[in-house]
């Protein structure tokens, strides 16, 4: 039983003492440059699911100068329409690919924590059954995130409107 002991603790010793080495090379994180940091900063301080967010990421970093279609010596934005599995995002960039303008769209989302407990708070005997996300951005400042909230009870249904920059 000592041998037991003693061998468990003599492996244990030398298991630490390389687990302590610097035996793994390592690799500088790199982080992906975001060029639209305005709509970026603004739009994620509003109340949205997942999928929105992670579709704005892919807006912020667009690189409209790859784009089809695009010509910088045109005035005129250029327009982008980025999908996801349920909604959309359609942006218009200006000439250096900053976001002047966009448009959220999005269907039966997963609702954000303080939405479904405001809605569950004030609708006590009623079930959410679908939802819909709307949101603008226009010149540095979201304009408007609103939910539209399905519920029903029983037979009854009602759709109740919640504004997300007020939550």
């Amino acid at each position: 039983m000592k041998k037991l002991v003693l061998i468990l603790v003599v492996s244990g010793l030398f298991q630490s003492g390389f687990s302590q080495g610097d035996h793994h090379q390592t690799s500088e994180l790199q982080l992906p440059v975001v060029s639209n940091l305005t709509y970026l900063s603004k739009a994620y301080l509003t109340e949205a699911p997942n999928v929105v967010k992670e579709l704005r990421l892919k807006v912020a970093n667009f690189d409209v100068a790859k784009a089809k279609g695009f010509q910088k010596s045109e005035s005129k934005p250029f327009v982008a329409v980025h999908k996801a599995s349920n909604g959309d995002i359609t942006v218009s960039y200006d000439k250096n690919g900053e976001i002047i303008a966009a448009w959220e769209r999005f269907g039966n989302t997963s609702l954000p924590k303080k939405v479904r407990t405001l809605v569950i708070k004030k609708y006590t005997n009623w079930k959410i059954v679908g939802n819909k996300y709307r949101s603008s951005y226009y010149d540095g400042k979201v304009e408007t995130s609103t939910y539209l909230v399905k519920l029903a009870n029983g037979n009854k249904t009602k759709r109740v409107r919640i504004n997300a920059l007020n939550i």
